[in-house]
């Protein structure tokens, strides 16, 4: 199967992250708001960049108290902040308050952002330069706040949502650059399992669960002494965190499937021991290749 036209659709998609990224580390936009399902590169795509071009950035990830954002805003006065999961911090009236502060436009033209916080103490001030990049799992509409909609004027805003297509597109891709210290051939049995088993129980995939889980699986059995194969702990694993698609599979053109059929036989032989459990598994995938057990959730 070529993947080269997913890949193609994901890269012009990353683009555009690394594009609105490189606005908010060069000053023409204050803030940039990424939102879409978990476990799809969103926070490696956006830190990878600051990275690569060696830009000043804070990554925080969890729960923030709005007095600990303004810490981190004013540790960072003229940096790029990248805040991670930031469901908890939106639904903080104060810390929304800080955010709307720091992602405001001053009526002279200037980059100078005054951001407070009030105490029992006496007021804290902040002159804030720099900017703000807010990644979540949903939309800005979801976190039902009623200044939401101040923050959705002040921040440029991008859902990435890959299909299921991509994902896979992009796992096999990353499997085929040997990571995590697994060799390329070694990864892309890995993935061929790995996609195999979501599909078999119509479970989204997701880069996460390839190289967080399924990679670490594969090491952990190589490594030696454990009581099962690596790809019962696959299994177990894809059990555990089951999340159903959220979008079906699109019908693959005739050369596609008859290459993904090849490739799944040495997966389904080295996965299920019985005749029985091959024809199954073997039939299920048909069915979700042909969109009969992929759904719309």
């Amino acid at each position: 199967m070529s993947y080269d036209r997913y890949l193609k659709e994901l890269e012009e998609e990353f683009s555009v992250i690394r594009d609105r990224v490189w606005g908010v580390s060069n000053g023409f936009s204050n803030g940039f708001y990424l939102h879409g399902p978990p476990g799809i590169s969103k926070t490696f795509t956006v830190v990878n960049f600051l990275v690569d071009k060696s830009i000043p950035h804070e990554h925080v990830q969890g729960q923030l108290t709005g007095s600990a954002l303004f810490d981190v805003i004013e540790e960072n006065p003229d940096g790029v902040i990248v805040l991670d999961d930031v469901s908890a911090i939106l639904g903080d009236p104060k810390a929304v308050q800080i955010l709307l502060a720091a992602l405001g436009s001053p009526p002279d033209g200037s980059r100078i952002r005054k951001v407070p916080y009030r105490t029992a103490r006496g007021t804290r001030v902040v002159d804030f330069t720099g900017g703000v990049i807010l990644i979540t799992n949903l939309t800005l509409d979801e976190h039902h706040n009623g200044v939401i909609a101040a923050l959705k004027s002040r921040v440029d805003v991008q859902e990435f949502d890959p299909t299921p297509e991509q994902v896979e597109a992009l796992i096999f891709k990353i499997a085929m650059e040997g990571p995590a210290g697994v060799a390329a051939e070694e990864a892309v049995t890995v993935a061929e399992f790995l996609v195999l088993e979501c599909r078999r129980r119509g479970t989204r995939l997701t880069v996460r669960l390839f190289v967080d889980h399924a990679l670490r699986d594969y090491r952990m059995w190589k490594a030696g002494g454990l009581e099962n194969d690596w790809t019962v702990l696959v299994r177990a694993t894809v059990a555990k965190e089951f999340v159903p698609q959220r979008r079906a599979v699109r019908g693959m053109p005739t050369g596609d499937q008859v290459a993904t059929d090849r490739r799944s036989v040495p997966a389904i032989r080295r996965g299920f021991p019985t005749l029985e459990q091959r024809r199954r598994v073997w039939q299920e995938q048909k069915e979700a290749a042909r969109g009969g057990s992929a759904t719309d959730h």
